[in-house]
């Protein structure tokens, strides 16, 4: 009976060190740099569409998964008093709140709320902040992303891990109208076998580092006109940022379908403009197409068009302003482009890569090159920039594909020493390293000056050449006088 009193008396004796030690533990707090918060969402949506005056409120918690208890120095509103939201921390309202206590295994709730009024232009389509939380040297942060104004808005349900960036796939087959601004944020998938068919006048807003993903199959068809163009710009809707670029990601098609249309569209202030590429990692289809017209690109960080084995035909675009290559035409394909100017006057950086690069090979990031036959036409067409050395042309081929590539009734600034301008396979009536006389490049007008040396350049064999396009970017016919000019733009006295 004395064992069993003595057996009891340790066991209890023991568990109340063990509680003890354990009370200690958890009192004690860590100050270890490796130990941080967890948080329930990395980004909290506000994801009503507000119709009315009025505010949301939203909720998450922070953890502090850690076997000590965790002091977080600072938990504050990024934007304090000037932001459109407003915080309850732990019961607190306040924008900031210094020195709370988690203990181990516990956590806390932070409410969020934001008012806005939907229907002030002068708000921006998307709306940010973010609570900024300092934990033993840590910085760590949850964004908070509202909508600013009326709109119908593409937000990512589906969040990969293989490189590929977070997005959401509409819905079926739609049709967008101009009758609602439409807001990407990250990239909106249009599936394969589906059409997203985009009608005149219809704003596009896309948020930082978001896109419009055309995959394997889908098809992008845009039906802007002359008065109602379709428009493709980042969300930051004040006067400074009319002209920025890198606001947004790119337009990005992918192999498959041969029906992707593009008509007066303004695609403005990205990273890429167009990449249109056949993805060797999405398996077998068709060489996809895409038919680009009338169409003005303008202030890409990186390139206009990245064309990627793939068959575009093109006419009547401006593309402008580009951080790195206007055209960047690789791995195969064929690629016919007529009456485009391209007129790179970037001013963002100093560029180092000329307007134009073909190639008929890829350089892999596994360290392998990639072959295929590609065709290459540069029809009644202008080509110049503000390349410090002169040369707006590069082209490189490797002799395990075909390789043929053109240019003809065109200008063109050139210095290559690699490329033989009296070489008629790929130069026919040219004008090399003219001034072509634009109206006014400050102002990015790239219609033809009367002293322009494009005017009547052209050949109407281009111009009647299926399909026909006897109209230039403006519907002014262009075989009215002597000859066609060479560019986007007919001249107009």
């Amino acid at each position: 009976m004395p064992l069993v009193r003595t057996i009891l008396q340790f066991i209890f004796f023991a568990s109340l060190l063990l509680v003890s030690l354990m009370s200690c533990r958890k009192d004690v707090i860590t100050t270890d740099p490796n130990d941080k918060l967890a948080f329930s969402d990395d980004s909290v949506y506000f994801d009503t569409v507000f119709v009315t005056f009025g505010s949301v409120t939203k909720r998450f918690r922070v953890y502090n998964q850690n076997d000590e208890k965790i002091k977080i120095s600072s938990i504050r509103l990024a934007g304090g008093s000037n932001s459109l939201f407003r915080l309850n921390i732990d019961g607190v309202s306040a924008d900031e709140v210094k020195d709370v206590e988690i203990d181990p295994g516990d956590s806390i709730f932070i409410f969020a709320e934001v008012t806005i009024d939907p229907n002030n232009d002068l708000n921006p389509f998307v709306v940010t902040d973010s609570v900024i939380f300092e934990t033993n040297g840590n910085i760590q942060d949850v964004q908070l992303v509202a909508y600013g104004r009326n709109a119908d808005f593409f937000r990512p349900t589906f969040f990969p891990t293989n490189g590929f960036p977070d997005y959401s796939i509409l819905s079926g087959s739609s049709t967008w109208t101009n009758e609602k601004p439409k807001v990407i944020i990250g990239y909106l998938v249009v599936d394969s076998a589906q059409t997203l068919t985009i009608e005149p006048g219809t704003q596009v807003y896309l948020y930082n580092n978001s896109g419009l993903w055309i995959y394997k199959d889908g098809t992008l068809i845009v039906n802007g006109t002359l008065q109602d163009s379709v428009v493709f710009q980042g969300t930051r809707k004040e006067t400074a940022y009319r002209e920025i670029p890198g606001q947004w990601d790119r337009i990005w098609i992918n192999q498959g379908s041969v029906n992707n249309k593009i008509n007066y569209a303004v695609i403005k202030n990205g990273n890429i403009g167009i990449q249109a590429e056949d993805v060797l990692e999405l398996g077998e289809s068709p060489q996809g197409k895409l038919t680009l017209s009338n169409s003005n690109i303008r202030n890409m960080k990186a390139f206009g068009i990245y064309g990627v084995d793939y068959n575009i035909e093109a006419w009547n675009n401006v593309i402008s302003n580009c951080g790195a290559y206007a055209l960047s035409l690789i791995r195969g394909g064929d690629y016919r482009f007529r009456h485009c100017t391209i007129a790179n006057y970037w001013n963002e950086s100093v560029r180092s890569e000329p307007s134009i690069f073909l190639s008929n090979a890829q350089n892999r990031a596994d360290n392998t090159t990639v072959v295929s036959d590609m065709d290459f036409s540069f029809l009644n067409g202008i080509v110049d920039g503000n390349l410090q050395n002169g040369n707006e042309l590069e082209v490189s081929s490797l002799p395990d594909a075909q390789f043929n590539w053109i240019f003809k009734n065109s200008l063109l600034k050139i210095d290559n020493p690699d490329i033989n301008t009296e070489d008629a396979t790929h130069f026919v009536n040219m004008r090399f390293n003219e001034d072509p006389g634009f109206a006014d490049v400050n102002n990015r007008n790239y219609k033809l000056s009367a002293s322009s040396v494009a005017k009547n350049w052209g050949s109407p064999e281009h111009v009647n050449a299926t399909p026909a396009i006897p109209t230039d970017i403006l519907e002014i016919n262009r075989l009215a006088d002597e000859a066609p000019d060479a560019g986007a733009y007919e001249f107009i006295p």
